[in-house]
């Protein structure tokens, strides 16, 4: 089958599309009239995802930014936000609400809040707008201003109830960490209170430094038998800088004496200069003498101490380990006391991490029915139905109207057409005669 012989079905038996056609668009149109009118009212809220928080100054990670999403809209829709919707509205005191709460199937239960904040739950839809942050909460009804009052009260229960949430959630982790932080506070005094009984039973008292006084005395003590470096190396060589600078001058007399002569001004400076050197070379003389048993003695009191020190290392070391348990159980009490304080500012804040955009407003026009699409749809589909029918009636009594169905009908090519040139009424009128003739004939040899 062509193109062509399928339009020519569908005008032959476009008795059959027109009526099916017509009649699905009356009947659409007729249930639209029926239809109740349903007003929807939208209000807005900003996710502040991107902010820092207040308290803990941390960042949402956009790995979790859809749950977080995802979980608003679910606690929009939630039971706990349309209950408090209920009580706003005083519907569960309403006569007429509990007339029909007792007259549903839902009065075993016994619970008519929950049975209302259903209603209110399934009517509400919420959903973030594509590509941003804001989230859109929607809520129908049949009447504008109850739609616009409900959207503005599911907004504000909805903030309301995400704050409890928060503050009840920060409490009751304070409340944890409250405990850990006396755990650790106590740990901590037992740690401070061994370190201190170890330390009145060794005498070991550790600096500022983390060593103990002992150790701290030896190394000034090293320090002070190590000052005089200079005479020890002098005292090393046998004479000290200014020995031998005299023995320097000396020479340089010597030369002057023999080239100079003892009258020339250079040779009487640097006589001069030698009796200088020779006071301080004797001033250095006495004081490595006097300088020698000293720095013996440092030396000495220098051994004691060592000994002393490597004598009490194992008491040295067993403190510095109390100490740094102290050090350790000190910074988890603090960081437990720091988390503690974070979590009661939080659970005292007011920031719900959301604002409000724009409030409801009730709407001019319902957004159900949707009269055009219904009217649009019931057309489409009347057209389908006629063209099946007529399709179906075609195959179920097929006809001969064109040479192409002849040539399907007896699967022979037709080899010409020849068109009748009578009118229609003519051709009507003589196949009526021919019909009667043959009745005529077959009584007449039926007698």
């Amino acid at each position: 089958m062509n193109i062509i012989q399928f339009f020519r079905i569908l005008w032959v038996r476009r008795w059959i599309i027109l009526p099916a056609f017509l009649v699905c668009v009356t009947t659409a149109a007729l249930v639209v009239q029926f239809l109740p009118e349903r007003y929807r009212a939208t209000t807005r809220l900003v996710l502040d995802t991107f902010k820092p928080d207040p308290v803990t100054g941390q960042v949402m990670n956009s790995q979790f930014m859809r749950a977080y999403v995802q979980t608003q809209t679910e606690l929009i829709e939630d039971y706990a936000t349309s209950g408090r919707v209920v009580d706003e509205l005083g519907w569960a005191n309403d006569p007429a609400n509990i007339a029909a709460f007792n007259a549903s199937s839902s009065a075993a239960t016994g619970d008519i809040r929950r049975w209302l904040a259903k209603q209110i739950s399934d009517n509400t839809k919420a959903d973030v707008i594509e590509g941003s942050n804001i989230l859109e909460i929607s809520y129908s009804d049949s009447s504008p201003e109850r739609a616009e009052r409900i959207a503005n009260l599911i907004r504000t229960a909805f903030l309301a109830q995400s704050l409890a949430a928060k503050r009840q959630a920060a409490a009751k982790s304070a409340d944890w960490y409250t405990q850990q932080a006396e755990a650790a506070r106590q740990s901590l005094l037992a740690a401070v209170q061994a370190r201190t009984d170890f330390v009145k039973k060794s005498g070991i008292v550790l600096t500022e430094t983390g060593s103990d006084l002992d150790t701290q005395k030896l190394a000034q003590l090293q320090g002070a038998s190590a000052i005089p470096s200079a005479p020890v190396v002098a005292a090393a060589s046998g004479m000290g800088p200014a020995q031998l600078q005299l023995a320097q001058i000396d020479q340089q007399i010597q030369q002057a004496a023999t080239n100079l002569g003892p009258n020339h001004p250079a040779f009487q400076a640097l006589q001069r200069q030698r009796e200088v050197l020779a006071r301080a070379a004797a001033a250095e003389r006495s004081q490595a003498s006097a300088s020698g048993p000293g720095r013996g003695a440092l030396e000495s009191e220098a051994n004691a101490q060592r000994a002393r020190v490597l004598g009490n290392r194992q008491d040295v070391d067993k403190v510095m380990q109390l100490q740094r348990d102290v050090t350790l159980k000190q910074d988890q009490y603090m960081k437990a006391a720091q988390r503690v304080a974070d979590l009661r500012l939080e659970a005292s804040s007011n920031d719900t991490g959301m604002s409000t955009l724009s409030e409801a407003s009730a709407p001019e026009t319902p957004y159900y029915p949707k009269v055009p699409m219904i009217i649009g749809g019931a057309a489409g589909f009347g057209l389908g139905l006629g063209v099946l029918v007529a399709l179906l009636v075609e195959l179920l009594g097929r006809r001969v109207r064109s040479a192409e169905d002849l040539e399907v009908a007896v699967d022979a090519p037709v080899l010409g057409v020849i068109q009748s040139r009578a009118s229609l009424a003519a051709r009507l009128r003589r196949a009526q005669e021919t019909l009667g003739d043959r009745a005529e004939t077959h009584g007449a040899s039926v007698n």
